[in-house]
């Protein structure tokens, strides 16, 4: 699986650029999900593609905005609401089994970064990357009956933009675990999906930092 996710990263090299280190990984317990008012309409299907192209002009509006934007508007202060820091919103009986999961409100490094995975809608499982340049994540964003993957990267940063990668940290019980900080001071903890390679994605990160 590890040659595969490089093999993965890889095709989205620049020139010259140095793979470092990759991760399967995914948002730990608690991680606290992007309200709706801060994410873009998802993408049309290439099925409500075609159905649109049929349609007669006239109607091709209404299609459009009953399928590419479901979510309506909500009053000012509902949205304020849902914009706080997501600490508001963590399920306390989450952050009492493991701990705190996020720092950072949705403007901080970390929040952007959920954003960011949040408008891939892809898979559950994404691969983080580290390189001599920068830091980037990749999603799966193929159907469902696609076996072969189809990979989109969703975030990037400059390399000097994570501070550390701290894996299972003391205290805490989940296998796997790491703590991407940010050098807003932001953080939030993703799980690997092999535990061990937490450890050593790691330890590569800070080799080249």
């Amino acid at each position: 699986m590890d040659q595969d996710r490089r093999r993965q990263a890889e095709s989205f090299l620049h020139s010259g650029e140095q793979l470092i280190a990759v991760c399967a990984c995914e948002p730990g317990p608690g991680v606290p999900s992007p309200p709706e008012s801060l994410l873009a309409p998802p993408e049309p299907s290439g099925l409500g593609q075609k159905i649109e192209e049929k349609l007669p002009r006239s109607l091709q509006g209404l299609f459009k905005a009953r399928t590419h934007d479901s979510r309506r508007s909500r009053p000012a202060a509902a949205a304020d609401a849902a914009d706080r820091l997501p600490d508001v919103v963590d399920d306390l009986g989450t952050r009492l089994m493991h701990g705190k999961s996020m720092e950072g409100g949705w403007q901080s490094a970390a929040g952007e970064f959920l954003i960011s995975r949040a408008n891939a809608r892809g898979s559950v499982t994404d691969v983080l990357v580290v390189t001599d340049r920068r830091w980037f994540g990749l999603t799966d964003v193929s159907p469902l009956w696609q076996s072969t993957p189809v990979m989109k990267q969703y975030w990037e940063a400059p390399r000097q933009a994570v501070v550390a990668v701290r894996a299972n940290p003391t205290g805490l019980l989940q296998k796997g675990r790491m703590d991407i900080e940010f050098a807003d001071l932001s953080w939030v903890s993703l799980l690997a999906a092999t535990p061990a390679a937490a450890t050593a994605f790691a330890a590569a990160a800070a080799r080249y930092h």
